[in-house]
């Protein structure tokens, strides 16, 4: 059976009429085209839809029966089409994020809730994982779009810089350091440094330092919570970025900014370079652009 939508929409107007003029002018035919698709879709069907004399045309009970699937099915193309008009356009849909952990905690879902107060019928996903893992989701095509620190000098992606965020020294409130107003890099040495893990952005940076100063590290943790756990108990001391801070306030823990002003984390929003964006990523992306500095 090959019933078409326009057969449908010609079966619905002669029904609402009950006159063929009126209905083909509605579905904008002639009145000799407009019978042969009735007719046609009769056939189709195998039963007449129709009681018709000189005077006028009405359902007869096989109309009536097929009247209410052809209301359903012409209910859910409609419904289909609309959908994929707002896919389309960009409307709906879904675009996938990968983003380091520390972004993601605050500064990603304030991103979020502000764009889909705007684009309600897009989901946003989040891919959290550490910033050599968001390079490779977007060269693989997991992720559409990543937003990591460090200096991304791979070929296959493009890297706009965002911002920069500071970092700032993190001790216990008794820690010799905790009294000053600000600190230089050099007076880590001799502290117990708690690093984060090898593979964090974080952990770039300090490892640098240790190149220039001589900071050991005395352990290494993963997660901010548990660097929070153990500077609120003075067991070393640390360094962190201006969007985690928050994650650091605590009545034991001293947050002390940093003399050295080039001490800073670099923040880019990538993309893969040959890899067209969906509507619906290109436009969390430029938001993005827009809103990154979002309180």
């Amino acid at each position: 059976m090959n019933i078409s939508i326009k057969q449908l929409r010609a079966f619905l107007a002669l029904a609402e009429t009950e006159n063929f003029t009126r209905a083909s002018e509605i579905v904008n035919l002639s009145q000799p085209a407009f019978s042969a698709l009735i007719a046609t879709l009769e056939q189709e069907v195998g039963f007449r839809l129709f009681d018709r004399d000189t005077r006028k045309v009405q359902l007869n009970i096989d109309g009536l029966h097929f009247i209410e699937l052809a209301r359903n099915l012409m209910h859910n193309y409609d419904n289909t089409i609309r959908e994929i008009k707002r896919y389309s356009s960009g409307e709906e849909g879904s675009v996938t994020v990968a983003v380091l952990p520390s972004l993601a905690v605050k500064w990603l879902p304030q991103m979020i809730a502000k764009f889909n107060t705007e684009n309600p019928k897009i989901r946003v996903d989040i891919l959290d994982t550490q910033w050599d893992s968001c390079l490779h989701s977007i060269i693989d095509n997991s992720a559409d779009i990543a937003v990591a620190a460090g200096t991304p000098t791979v070929k296959d992606i493009h890297a706009e810089l965002l911002f920069s965020d500071d970092f700032y020294l993190i001790c216990h409130k008794d820690n010799e350091l905790a009294q000053k107003k600000s600190v230089e890099l050099k007076e880590l040495e001799g502290q117990n440094f708690i690093a984060f893990s090898k593979g964090t952005s974080i952990r770039i940076y300090t490892d640098q330092l240790t190149q220039l100063y001589n900071i050991q590290y005395a352990m290494e943790v993963r997660q901010l919570t548990s660097m929070m756990g153990l500077i609120s108990v003075n067991q070393g001391v640390s360094i962190t970025t201006g969007l985690t801070l928050f994650q650091f306030e605590h009545d034991n823990i001293a947050i002390i900014p940093f003399k050295d002003i080039s001490l800073k984390r670099a923040v880019y929003l990538i993309k893969k370079k040959e890899r067209q964006l969906s509507k619906q990523a290109q436009k969390f992306y430029q938001f993005i652009r827009s809103n990154y500095n979002i309180n």
